[in-house]
């Protein structure tokens, strides 16, 4: 079946350029850079992720300034976004910066990529997408067994207050609403084995929470579209 972005998605993916317009302003680009990379290197520590010198790594959902521009020099990094073209804009990014990472303007839903990866970065990009359990079926088709997958988004923390984001656009930056959980079982069901679990930070109603995996085997699904 031909997969088809949501309406939803559509304006999700038109406020997100919009945002970082906004966000980027009174901000110089090399400012702005430096401090992502200082908080790149945080979040690892804080994940006790170390980066492997020479690990073919995929940034999935990369944005403008994603883990690839700390780990370009150290691994040899895949960077997916389907808004890549239009970051463009941004002063912030140009892909001739980084030569040796392949960028790649495509979704999770739509990726040709087929190569296993031995680390996949999912930096607060999965709650972005159309389809979710698409989406988290391209990362586990992307990985073999021993593959790490870093994983973070924010999550609800209240059951009651999902239905009613998902039934009306009080995120409309992001498609996706999910609690916690939702995400541990669905990897777990796909052969992700979750040694742990960290919450980054504790919001009113969000938790932006990371998830650190290995992927061990294939179980049978299925659709990718379980929750």
């Amino acid at each position: 079946m031909k997969w088809l972005p949501t309406l939803r998605w559509r304006t999700a993916q038109f406020l997100e350029l919009r945002w970082w317009q906004w966000y980027l302003r009174g901000q110089t680009p090399a400012h702005y850079l430096s401090s992502k990379k200082a908080y790149w290197r945080r979040l690892l520590d804080q994940l006790d992720i170390t980066a492997i010198p020479g690990a073919q790594v995929l940034d999935a959902g990369c944005g403008p300034a994603g883990v690839f521009t700390l780990l370009h020099e150290r691994q040899r990094v895949t960077a997916l976004d389907p808004l890549l073209p239009r970051y463009g804009r941004l002063p912030v990014f140009a892909a001739g910066d980084y030569p040796s990472v392949h960028f790649v303007p495509e979704s999770l839903e739509r990726t040709e990529l087929t190569t296993p990866f031995d680390v996949i970065y999912c930096f607060n990009a999965i709650n972005h997408v159309a389809d979710w359990g698409k989406s988290l079926g391209t990362l586990t088709r992307l990985a073999r067994p021993g593959t790490q997958l870093i994983l973070s988004t924010d999550v609800h923390r209240y059951a009651w207050l999902l239905p009613i984001f998902r039934a009306l656009p009080g995120d409309a930056l992001h498609p996706q609403q999910h609690l916690a959980h939702h995400y541990s079982e669905a990897l777990t069901r796909r052969g992700w084995i979750v040694e742990r679990e960290v919450e980054l930070r504790r919001e009113r109603i969000f938790s932006y929470r990371a998830w650190v995996c290995t992927y061990v085997s294939a179980p049978a699904l299925s659709s990718d579209r379980r929750v």
